[in-house]
């Protein structure tokens, strides 16, 4: 890595400006607690703050929490009094090359982690005498170990961002929030622009590279960050750097992907990678790509999200 690199790397707001983009985030927002932890032998499994079913009837909100078999009734003040709602959360295994499979149903406080754990444990309270005893405990564990940000700050309305892995492989996807529900969790990096062909765009150099580190025999570093968006910048492929033409194709043969990228899920995203790579769409943008980018300054770009060696397992992240 070049020297002053990692100064760089630290320097967000240089990279923004040299890539032209309104915001990159590197981490979404860290909460623990979605899926009910890691089913390890010999713990308890405990209820996820992912919402299975929900809805309000009168002045009565119903909702059943992953991992639980009964639905809690609360008071619709309850969520009002506590700040609680339901946000759509971009997970991390939802996330394939072009597309994001679903938003995930996540209960969450807009005034932290405290109060999430109080409309929980009142909720419990209400509900204490129509809820199974294996209900009852596994939300009593999830208000113990549930962890969420004291601030909330969801994806800004009719923005475009590319969300992007930042465990192993950067596989990304373009997104443009309908609502103010929209939020990213932490194994999820972003780049925010009012742009849309800027996000199509980077959406595409982030898949582009993710490939070749597979095409060249490499392997994925564990843990990313911003280091995929510092890739594009030291592979020379910032939007301002590509001629307008070939960047005006990038963007189309995105667009396309995204429509054509299957919704299903896939043991790792080297396999989903490699069945994008049968599109004729990707094989031109590889092509395009290829014909346009310094075979050293890739080199010197994959070197950053990727080494050599055997890979120590793709399974999806742990929440």
């Amino acid at each position: 890595v070049r020297p002053g690199l990692l100064s760089f790397a630290e320097d967000l707001n240089t990279l923004t400006r040299e890539l032209g983009v309104d915001r990159i985030v590197p981490m979404g927002l860290f909460i623990r607690g979605i899926y009910g932890g890691e089913k390890k032998k010999g713990e308890e499994e405990y209820a996820g703050l992912i919402v299975l079913e929900q809805g309000v009837e009168g002045d009565m909100f119903k909702f059943r929490l992953y991992n639980t078999r009964d639905e809690l009734i609360v008071p619709t003040h309850y969520l009002k009094n506590y700040g609680v709602k339901v946000y759509r959360m971009i997970y991390v295994g939802e996330i394939n090359p072009f597309r994001v499979n679903r938003y995930l149903n996540t209960l969450l406080s807009e005034r932290g982690e405290a109060m999430l754990k109080k409309f929980l444990e009142e909720s419990l309270k209400l509900n204490e005498r129509g809820v199974s005893v294996e209900t009852y405990n596994r939300i009593r564990k999830l208000i113990e170990e549930l962890q969420q940000p004291g601030i909330i700050r969801p994806l800004t309305r009719d923005r475009f961002y590319v969300v992007y892995r930042r465990v192993r492989a950067f596989t990304a996807a373009t997104i443009r929030p309908m609502s103010d529900d929209i939020i990213v969790k932490d194994e999820v990096g972003y780049i925010e622009t009012r742009s849309e062909d800027v996000a199509y765009y980077y959406t595409a150099i982030l898949n582009y590279l993710a490939f070749k580190v597979i095409e060249f025999k490499r392997t994925f570093i564990r843990t990313q960050y911003g280091k995929p968006v510092l890739a594009v910048y030291i592979a020379s492929l910032p939007w301002n750097s590509m001629d307008e033409e070939t960047r005006g194709r990038i963007v189309e043969l995105s667009k396309r992907l995204h429509e054509k990228a299957p919704g299903k899920e896939y043991s790792n995203q080297r396999v989903a990678l490699q069945e994008m790579a049968g599109l004729s769409e990707f094989k031109e943008l590889v092509k395009v790509l290829d014909s346009k980018v310094d075979r050293s300054k890739l080199e010197e770009a994959l070197s950053l999200v990727s080494g050599f060696g055997a890979e120590k397992g793709e399974e999806e992240p742990e929440e």
